[in-house]
């Protein structure tokens, strides 16, 4: 699985020279030492062990190896970094203060530090909403050689471009991230009438764009470059029929929702076309319709849909059942809806944007420092610029958050992998500056260094290879009280373990006040079933040490991963004694590892409700909840914020054994973040 590249002629000779000059390079974080200097024993085995993940292990290698030589600033900085991705942050951030403190100015280093304080803020809940400044107005009449009037809908995919539907001029534009129009969506083989919605997405990216056609009872399927694919639907009023479709929305298996709003439902269908789901009706009592207009469907596949006759906003699971309606709030006619990845719906309510804490249950208004007309869509991109489209004035204007004008991304070069050599792995966690992932970066987005020579050329396409199995860890509780739900248990997880795909792989962890691997990885649906089910139980709950070995575990595998916590909702004194829950905690969130929590004793801890949600997984009460049986689902739908980037440098025996220094730097769509590692030529 490895690519072999070869770089550029003078990519040698740049790299040797830079090794003989880095202790020369200004402001570096380590300029007092050379790379060709001798490395202590201790730190050479830490940062072996660290680039295999092996955190505790290199901790302890370099506590001993700064006990020798305290001021070296190298040692302490892979210190902090093994401390951070070990869970230890509090650690993690005394030695990056004392880094700080003691040097000249660092951007890495500072950068880092706000990071993780911040980190630690929002993950308690907190959030501030300093509000939004203007960044760019995309006036539509005219617009270039277009007329862009009564715009409905819009979208923005990860390369920042938009799409936009202009009802009254019955037209579809693609307009670049600077504001200028691209292409329309047009095709010979379709007439089209009065254009609603458009949403851009799929199953493999921003590859393929619907655009729903309020006039003929149809969505047309175009690719992301304007290439007409097809339509789905015809005018009538039997299921999979249409008659006046008008918002969109995509789920994260590609699959689309339409308001049907002349037959007062949603209909779901997958991306080749096929029928799914119908639900809905006109009525009255809650869950009915009146006038549907908007439809949103947020990170666990619940489906909410506005009404804007009944001024409301009803909540669905992915079955179509009717849950609740959001209150809280007076609303005077919501119209588009769209769900962010930080848990948050935005709703358009006539001239006014707002936003609902799904996890919170919290409304604030969007403080958007530019008057609106009416706002028929909203969307948000990775970068948490917002764009709304004005009916009334007939324009798409770009929000930035007023924070966000003077932030740059932050970037964690998680660990470099040599095995290979001389192909080169460089695993890079990509934020925003609020610490949200950024998906969907492209090579061009991306700088490698490696000795302080600039990389030629480099290779993202394992991330994708990565994404397309899951490796699952499944941890039992098998305390005493446990022994009264082995039967649903069973079950539960026979239908779960049928469900996966078959290249996927399952180990199975017990415990009790031990903690014990009860299968090792395997595609052996009856193994990891029979190992699920033990029968065996004991005293005690050392969940702690069942999820750090778990992680250990994980972290040496290469395909996506996953955490499948079974328990009775429960904790117990003990089950935090040798590591604390924030180390737990922080252990898999720090490592891209989601924690799904299924509680078959009816009971909700807060902290393992919490422990899912900061980990980017989800807690479950299996008997009470609906939405379980589609935890597989919720599983390959996680996206991980870490890029996989191979490329291939030139071995030099004579570098042997010599300390490398290792940077990346990223910049997208002007935020720029650097971070930078290291490793012991092999």
């Amino acid at each position: 699985m490895s690519p072999q590249y070869h770089n550029t002629p003078c990519r040698k000779r740049c790299f040797i020279i830079s090794l003989l000059l880095f202790s020369l390079l200004c402001g570096s974080l380590f300029a007092d030492e050379t790379a060709s200097s001798s490395v202590d024993e201790r730190f050479k085995r830490g940062v072996a062990h660290f680039n295999r993940k092996e955190y505790e292990a290199s901790i302890e290698l370099f506590r001993g190896a700064l006990g020798k030589t305290p001021d070296d600033r190298r040692v302490r900085y892979f210190l902090a970094l093994a401390y951070f991705l070990a869970g230890f942050e509090e650690n993690a951030l005394f030695e990056l203060d004392t880094l700080v403190k003691s040097g000249g100015p660092d951007a890495v280093l500072e950068n880092l530090v706000s990071y993780l304080y911040k980190k630690q803020f929002l993950l308690g809940g907190g959030r501030t909403d300093e509000g939004y400044a203007v960044g760019m107005a995309i006036k539509g009449n005219p617009l270039g050689k277009y007329v862009l009037s009564r715009v409905t809908g819009i979208d923005v995919d990860r390369s920042g471009d938009v799409y936009a539907c202009g009802f009254g001029s019955k037209l579809a534009l693609k307009i670049s991230s600077e504001g200028k129009p691209l292409f329309s969506f047009t095709s010979p083989k379709i007439r089209h009438g009065r254009l609603y919605d458009i949403v851009a997405g799929g199953p493999v990216g921003d590859s393929v764009v619907y655009i729903s056609d309020y006039t003929n009872d149809t969505i047309y399927k175009f690719t992301s470059e304007g290439e007409y694919l097809g339509s789905i639907g015809s005018s009538g009023l039997s299921e999979g029929s249409l008659y006046g479709p008008t918002s969109l929305a995509l789920d994260g298996d590609g699959n689309l929702y339409v308001i049907d709003s002349g037959n007062m439902r949603v209909q779901k269908f997958s991306p080749e076309g096929r029928l799914l789901l119908v639900f809905g009706r006109e009525g009255e009592k809650e869950g009915d319709f009146i006038h549907p207009c908007g439809i949103a469907i947020d990170a666990w596949g619940s489906i909410y849909v506005s009404d804007r006759e009944k001024k409301t906003i009803y909540r669905y699971d992915r079955s179509g059942n009717f849950l609740s309606l959001l209150g809280g709030k007076t609303l005077f006619g919501p119209y588009g809806l769209s769900c962010t990845d930080d848990n948050r719906l935005l709703v358009c309510d006539d001239s006014r944007i707002l936003s609902f804490d799904i996890t919170h249950s919290v409304w604030r208004e969007v403080q958007t420092g530019k008057k609106l007309g009416r706002v028929m869509d909203v969307k948000i991109d990775s970068l948490g610029q917002l764009y709304a489209c004005d009916f009334e004035n007939d324009e798409v204007v770009q929000f930035i958050p007023k924070s966000e004008k003077y932030r740059n991304l932050n970037i964690l070069l998680n660990r470099v992998d040599t095995s290979n050599y001389p192909t080169v792995v460089y695993y890079t966690t990509v934020l925003s500056a609020d610490g949200l992932p950024l998906s969907g970066l492209g090579p061009s987005h991306f700088l490698c260094r490696i000795g302080g020579g600039v990389v030629g050329r480099i290779d993202l396409s394992y991330t994708s290879v990565r994404d397309s199995r899951t490796t699952i860890l499944v941890i039992v509780d098998k305390s005493l009280s446990m022994r009264g739900y082995e039967q649903d248990i069973g079950r539960f997880m026979r239908g779960f373990l049928g469900g996966l795909d078959p290249a996927d792989e399952v180990s199975v962890i017990g415990f009790d006040n031990t903690t014990r691997i009860l299968s090792p990885f395997t595609s052996s649906r009856i193994t990891s079933a029979n190992a699920i089910t033990d029968p065996v139980y004991g005293e005690g709950r050392a969940f702690d040490r069942a999820l750090r070995m778990g992680i250990d575990l994980l972290n040496k595998e290469f395909y996506k991963k996953a955490v499948v916590f079974v328990t009775d909702g429960s904790l117990g004194k003990d089950s935090f004694l040798t590591y604390s829950f924030e180390a737990c905690k922080n252990y898999a969130a720090n490592n891209g590892i989601p924690v799904y929590v299924l509680s078959f004793g009816g009971k909700n801890e807060a902290m393992l409700d919490y422990l899912a949600r900061s980990t980017g997984g989800r807690f479950y009460d299996v008997i009470h909840s609906n939405e379980a049986p589609y935890l597989y689902d919720t599983i390959k739908s996680y996206r991980s914020p870490e890029y996989v980037i191979y490329f291939s440098d030139v071995y030099d025996e004579k570098l042997q054994g010599l300390y490398i220094d290792a940077e990346i730097e990223v910049d997208y769509s002007g935020r720029i973040g650097k971070n930078r590692l290291g490793f012991i030529y092999p």
